[in-house]
């Protein structure tokens, strides 16, 4: 009986100093924390329905919700880095979800610009292959405004209004390619 004891201590020992060195975040956190997800606390902002995913070679923590909104769909992620917190937005233009290749308008919380793509493209750095026409512009500027209804956070509201201010003022003929997508010339 002692030694299924000490067995079992020594055991659960090992597994937290694996998960405490290094190699528990290369190895350990990626399963670990979407289990223990419900237990850690959000940062301000984030949504209870929010899970948490473990980026070793990104953010680290970060949490990841979608919203529905009309014809589309918008991935948030948010997380807290050594300079401050991040918070990333892409809005999917497609009705059945978000999905990683279909064309999606784009803001990454500590860029002063809105990308347009396909998120799972690594664009070349030549001209922009495609153009937005009025009705997409329309059709982000209203799932822009129900991101807003949605999300009060203040990270979220203002990645949100950064992106409605620069739809309203985007000529989508003028686009210029960049290494992840295409965004308005300036």
């Amino acid at each position: 009986m002692k030694r299924a004891i000490l067995s079992v201590t020594v055991l659960a020992l090992l597994a937290v100093l694996v998960t405490l060195t290094p190699i528990g975040p290369i190895f350990v956190y990626g399963w670990l924390v979407p289990v223990i997800s419900p237990l850690l606390p959000k940062p301000a902002g984030v949504p209870s329905h929010a899970n948490a995913e473990y980026h070793w070679k990104g953010f680290g923590l970060a949490w990841e919700w979608e919203d529905q909104v009309t014809d589309g769909c918008a991935s948030w992620l948010a997380a807290d880095s050594f300079g401050g917190p991040v918070r990333t937005l892409y809005i999917y233009d497609e009705p059945d979800g978000c999905g990683a290749n279909s064309i999606s308008m784009s803001r990454l919380s500590f860029l002063d610009h809105t990308t347009y793509g396909n998120k799972g493209h690594d664009w070349p750095y030549e001209g922009c292959s495609y153009k937005i026409d009025d009705a997409t512009i329309e059709r982000y500027q209203l799932q822009i405004e129900e991101l807003l209804d949605a999300n009060d956070g203040v990270l979220e509201r203002d990645l949100s209004m950064s992106m409605l201010s620069e739809i309203e003022r985007i000529d989508g003929s003028a686009l210029v390619a960049q290494q992840y997508g295409c965004r308005a010339a300036k």
